[in-house]
């Protein structure tokens, strides 16, 4: 084994054994991994278990995996790890006839440690089947762009089947593959035209039976319908959102892409060589339409309509990955630029950037941390200690109500409590309802954001203690009588005891 060989083996050691601890993760990362935790024994897209459309695959493979590892919740962070590892790996052979053999090693270090990859390597998250599906999708197109048409049907085959792991992602990979099969049936249209029937019957395989569990065809087409517009309405100017939420949106958008690609700026400092001038030949499909097909329509969602997470980028990061690495192709061939490239991964991944985060001004940090795979520890630690609180309440678990005043997106919210904590009574602001009977309730507490209860309700409660937290969370412990009790419990939630 030659010597970068050798300092490649180090950096995936690295890589796996900072990834090792996640797999232990018992707690759901966010709303959606609580939602897919649900759908491992209950399956119902109407009431979003999970969320439409579907990703029928992912549950199944959660079943499957669920027993053998422990929980659904550790299932999708296994699931998670290995689509990022298969991505890589057509990564790299992408990237090799590129960029050659020692550069494209480098750009695939430089890719796996980026922050946001890691990020969603590591928890239970779906959004490492779109980091997937772009670069098997760009392989396989590059390929029959090539002369390679073998490779068309059981190409298409596999994306169909990665489609229903996540269906949504078929929408933005579909230019570049219809562009790379209108190319392969000029020279070989039978093989062109198997390539659709096995894709087609692929798709069917799994997309028939989850319409037929969700009512038909028509219903799943209605409930997806009615997600997309309702996800579009709360960040698209052009569906009624207002211009400063729009213009929020792509603030996060960019900060999340300078943080995915932050690992390529010493090596694209150090490039000073004109492209003209590099020795590598340039590939027949690395054409601008090509890199336009295979990023554009994902750029498309992310700037006009929706992008409420970092995990959305990822179909968009192997093409400008590879954009980067082909102009930063010298540098990357040393290691010195690759070794740079990994300080800055290391340091913008696992910065303490939630000790800058303050209740008056805090949504630059809170950004930086959620885009990093530091979060989702920070997150399991939450859960963790949250499950501690209860158990510290007095009273047995049937007889403690915690009232959830927490909404974001990762946990803690009254999703991933209900699922992760099921023995407790939960409420939650504006419900109407309570999660459990609400008999023999005996001690009371809130958990709220880091900030806590505003202090009107604090002086309404004198009795609310806060017994811990962190930059994501307090929890905090009330004295109320039985007298009180429903006058808490109508006052949070609207709703009688």
């Amino acid at each position: 084994m030659g010597i970068t060989g050798r300092r490649f083996c180090f950096a995936a050691i690295l890589w796996l054994s900072l990834a090792l601890p996640d797999l232990g993760a018992r707690y759901s990362f966010g709303w959606d991994s609580s939602q897919f935790d649900r759908a491992v024994s209950d399956f119902d897209i109407t009431r979003h278990q999970p969320h439409p459309p579907g990703y029928p695959l992912w549950v199944l493979a959660l079943r499957g995996l669920s027993p053998v590892v422990g929980n659904p919740n550790r299932a999708q962070v296994v699931l998670a790890l290995a689509f990022t590892l298969a991505a890589l790996w057509f990564f790299h052979a992408l990237a090799r006839g590129l960029l050659g053999h020692q550069a494209a090693l480098s750009a695939t270090v430089l890719l796996a440690f980026s922050p946001v990859v890691c990020l969603n390597a590591r928890s239970s998250q779906v959004y490492a089947v779109d980091l997937f599906l772009f670069c098997f999708g760009g392989w396989l197109a590059a390929g029959l762009c090539s002369g390679r048409s073998h490779l068309a049907a059981p190409g298409v085959a596999l994306v169909a089947i990665t489609v229903g792991f996540r269906p949504s992602g078929a929408a933005f990979v579909a230019p570049l593959l219809c562009f790379a099969l209108w190319r392969c049936a000029g020279k070989r249209p039978f093989h062109a035209a198997a390539a659709v029937l096995a894709g087609a019957a692929c798709l069917l395989a799994w997309l028939a039976p989850t319409a037929l569990l969700t009512g038909g065809f028509r219903a799943l087409a209605a409930l997806n319908h009615a997600q997309m517009v309702s996800s579009f309405r709360k960040t698209s100017i052009f569906f009624g959102a207002r211009p400063i939420v729009h213009a929020r949106m792509l603030a996060e958008v960019s900060l999340y892409f300078a943080m995915a690609l932050c690992v390529f700026i010493p090596a694209l400092a150090a490039s000073r060589r004109p492209r003209d001038q590099d020795t590598e030949p340039r590939q027949a499909w690395a054409t601008p339409l090509f890199f336009f097909l295979w990023m554009a329509p994902n750029l498309v969602l992310l700037y006009f309509f929706h992008c409420p997470q970092p995990g959305y980028i990822l179909p968009s990061l192997p093409p400008l990955a590879l954009l980067l690495a082909w102009r930063a192709q010298l540098p990357l061939k040393g290691t010195q630029w690759t070794a740079a490239g990994l300080a800055v991964a290391l340091l913008a991944g696992y910065f303490p950037y939630e000790r800058f985060m303050r209740p008056e001004s805090s949504a630059l940090p809170f950004l930086l941390l959620r885009s990093t795979p530091r979060v989702a520890r920070l997150i399991e630690t939450s859960q963790h200690d949250i499950r501690t609180f209860i158990d510290s309440m007095p009273g047995r678990p049937e007889g403690k109500l915690v009232v959830c005043l927490r909404s974001g997106f990762e946990a803690p919210n009254i999703r991933t409590v209900t699922y992760d904590f099921p023995d407790v009574t939960w409420a939650a602001p504006g419900s109407g309802s309570l999660f459990h009977s609400p008999a023999n309730v005996r001690s009371v507490a809130w958990l709220c954001d880091r900030a806590g209860p505003s202090k009107a309700t604090q002086a309404q409660y004198p009795g609310a203690r806060r017994i811990g937290g962190n930059a994501l969370y307090s929890f905090w412990t009330l004295s109320v009588d039985d007298r009180r009790l429903e006058e808490v419990l109508k006052a949070v939630t609207g709703a009688n005891p």
